[in-house]
């Protein structure tokens, strides 16, 4: 892990479990979804910025624009940043890509997700209704993960940031442990921008 290195995370409605596994590789400092992003800074002084899971339209008009707004800024000024489930759709709208509620959302603890980059398939636990939609994508915008009951997206990465996030739950406890891998790449991302 990487003791002693502050991130904000940004509380949508986060899990326990995901407090726990962040804590273990980080020092954690937890803001409210509504928290205005100066605010978080000059308190805090972060190196990156974690955007959590919890239940909603991403494109409703409370919280969750708050968090979008600080999460849209964070890209913004180069931070780190990792989204996961909502946290994930606030990523896709804060990069100016559009959202839309799914016929039959994603539940469960059996859904496998195809990882473009390593060619694997994962069983993640998810608990969602909304997507980020493939239309909208950008440019400097890639998929890295599908859904392989609906081939929706699961997961993206800006091209020239240090950005991604996922549409589950990659601590999945109890539960599968196939996608903790990606708390490691949210560490190689901030040791990378550490070092600039």
């Amino acid at each position: 892990g990487l003791p002693l290195t502050r991130i904000a995370v940004l509380d949508c409605g986060i899990k326990y479990n995901i407090l726990r596994e962040l804590c273990k590789r980080f020092e954690v400092v937890w803001c409210p979804a509504n928290m205005p992003f100066n605010d978080i800074i000059n308190r805090w002084n972060p190196i990156a910025f974690f955007a959590s899971n919890g239940p909603g339209d991403p494109a409703h008009d409370g919280a969750a624009r708050k968090a979008k707004e600080s999460l849209a800024e964070a890209v913004r000024m180069g931070f780190p940043v990792m989204g996961i489930c909502l946290g994930h759709q606030l990523m896709g709208l804060a990069a100016g890509l559009r959202t839309y509620k799914l016929r039959y959302g994603h539940r469960g603890a059996n859904q496998p997700v195809l990882d473009l980059e390593s060619n694997k398939v994962h069983i993640t636990s998810q608990n969602h209704g909304f997507e980020v939609i493939k239309q909208s994508l950008k440019k400097n915008t890639e998929i890295t993960h599908l859904s392989l009951f609906d081939n929706s997206i699961e997961g993206i990465r800006l091209k020239n940031k240090p950005v991604f996030s996922v549409q589950y739950h990659p601590e999945a406890n109890p539960g599968p442990q196939d996608s903790k891998y990606l708390f490691s790449n949210f560490i190689r991302e901030i040791k990378k921008y550490a070092k600039k």
